[in-house]
């Protein structure tokens, strides 16, 4: 199945290796704003503006732009059209068979969900990040790379966790939060 990215920077170009690690999904190409003077990202073609996409046919769909507020507008307006955004898991990771993986979510290289965790639509988990057991994550997170994340915690829709934080045993983070 071909995977189209929307957004041709630093995170678009993980979600290439993270297709790449698979042998279920191959790289369409991109949509990105910057069109049509940039034409390609990793030797793959930037195929039009992100608003393309509009007139476009029903595509499955990444979304490479990181900023939550943005994730969340881009998924539900894009899912309206028919458009779908299948989770995707770098090979690296490592997902308990009794947690529940929402769509659009994006798994980066070496990070683990572990038994009882749920991570809803849209959410992006960066590189090595551990979510421990009983995790809840609302829609639209986005968890920076070396993030733990301690049993029973709870993050609210559309939170930030930057780089390298520690969220605790039992720590709920209020929606819309960016912990740095």
């Amino acid at each position: 199945m071909k995977i189209f990215i929307i957004g041709a920077g630093t995170l678009g170009k993980l979600i290439v290796e993270i297709i790449e690690s698979t042998t279920e999904f191959e790289v369409g190409g991109f949509y990105d704003d910057n069109f049509p003077e940039l034409k390609s990202v990793m030797a793959y073609p930037v195929l039009g503006r992100v608003g393309d996409l509009a007139n476009s046919g029903k595509l499955s769909l990444a979304i490479g732009i990181g900023e939550p507020k943005y994730r969340k507008s881009i998924f539900e307006e894009l899912s309206v059209q028919g458009h779908h955004f299948p989770a995707l898991s770098h090979s690296s990771s490592v997902l308990s068979k009794y947690s529940l993986i929402e769509d659009g979510v994006l798994i980066g290289p070496n990070s683990s969900v572990l038994t009882g965790s749920r991570v809803q639509k849209g959410t992006c988990i960066l590189s090595h990040v551990n979510i421990n057991q009983d995790v809840q994550i609302e829609p639209y997170c986005l968890i920076g790379a070396g993030v733990i994340i301690g049993n029973n915690a709870k993050l609210g829709e559309a939170c930030h966790i930057g780089l390298g934080q520690r969220v605790y045993l039992n720590e709920e983070i209020a929606a819309g939060t960016f912990l740095k």
